[in-house]
């Protein structure tokens, strides 16, 4: 296994197999890349994750863009399957999930995260531009159904638009058997001035501490050291609530462990760097491993400890 400069191991990649989407969600961040075309084929996959596999990868997870929108991702499963004996993992908007969700875990998918940001058909229209929610639902059902466990619901918390659905959230998910996730709303340095970023950014805090009054188990996620609570959901059922807290989080970026596959070809070393970019497409093994190895080695945790002491002042500035 590699490690970084920073003493953190690398065991695991993210994986962006196209960046199109059907929905057209205001603040995706189309895992740090622009929207394109380009795609990696198969075969050019593989290679790259075998290479990892033999230097201590044992963890995947694909995204897009919207991952089901290509026709062979269930081969591109299959191969990685050979090399991967650990967790892969899919992140969907579960548009085209019902009819592909058997096929998914046939090919070798442990686990599906597939994010739903709101409970409400009007809001859910207003963030995704599509009359979709239903579609999800039965998406998820299908998640179920073929054996995907655990199904982590991905919810981007946004100020003013869906914050006040957290507890019917809650008791949504524990009656599908699904872990909610409650993403931080997040940017670069840079994109903090932003108008979207200022008006939709909610601190997930004040959220995560009127959870913890009500847990009756806390548990670390290793990837990030985020918080999962279980609490009691009505009814005898159990939700379980994970927290995904980046922005200016220290603690976050001390516990990442995952390097980023970019749609292009490239090793990329955190979403929020783009100044760090390595590309393998077109270059032989030898080469895919240098530049596997310089992406580990220039890993940099993004948000610092001095980033969490100005986190305050400036929210109270904006």
């Amino acid at each position: 296994m590699l490690y970084d400069t920073f003493g953190r191991p690398l065991n695991s990649l993210r994986i962006q197999v196209n960046a199109s989407c059907n929905f057209k969600c205001f603040f995706c961040h189309m895992e740090g890349t622009d929207e394109s075309a380009s795609t990696l084929t198969p075969e050019e996959i593989e290679r790259a994750v075998a290479i990892a596999a033999k230097n201590g990868v044992n963890r995947v997870k694909f995204t897009g863009g919207e991952p089901l929108l290509r026709k062979d991702l269930e081969d591109i499963i299959e191969r990685t399957r050979k090399h991967i004996a650990g967790d892969i993992s899919l992140t969907t908007n579960a548009f085209f999930l019902k009819d592909r969700a058997k096929g998914l875990k046939e090919a070798g998918l442990n686990r599906i995260n597939i994010s739903m940001h709101s409970i409400e058909r009007d809001h859910f229209v207003e963030i995704t531009k599509v009359d979709a929610l239903d579609a999800v639902e039965e998406g998820i059902n299908a998640a179920a159904a073929a054996g995907l466990s655990p199904i982590k619901v991905n919810f981007v918390v946004l100020n003013g638009v869906n914050v006040h659905q957290i507890d019917s959230m809650i008791e949504f998910t524990s009656r599908m058997g699904a872990i909610l996730q409650l993403i931080e709303y997040e940017t670069d340095r840079n994109g903090e001035v932003a108008n979207n970023y200022q008006k939709y950014h909610y601190d997930i805090r004040t959220i995560e501490d009127r959870i913890l009054d009500k847990a009756s188990k806390i548990e670390y996620n290793s990837l990030h050291n985020r918080r999962r609570i279980h609490i009691s959901a009505g009814d005898g059922k159990e939700g379980v609530v994970e927290f995904v807290r980046p922005q200016r989080n220290a603690d976050f970026c001390n516990h990442c462990t995952r390097l980023r596959i970019t749609s292009k070809g490239e090793f990329q070393t955190c979403l929020n760097r783009h100044d760090q970019l390595f590309t393998f497409r077109g270059k032989d093994d030898e080469q895919i491993f240098y530049a596997f190895k310089n992406a580990v080695n220039s890993r940099v945790p993004y948000w610092r400890e001095i980033d969490e002491d100005s986190y305050q002042v400036l929210r109270e500035v904006s």
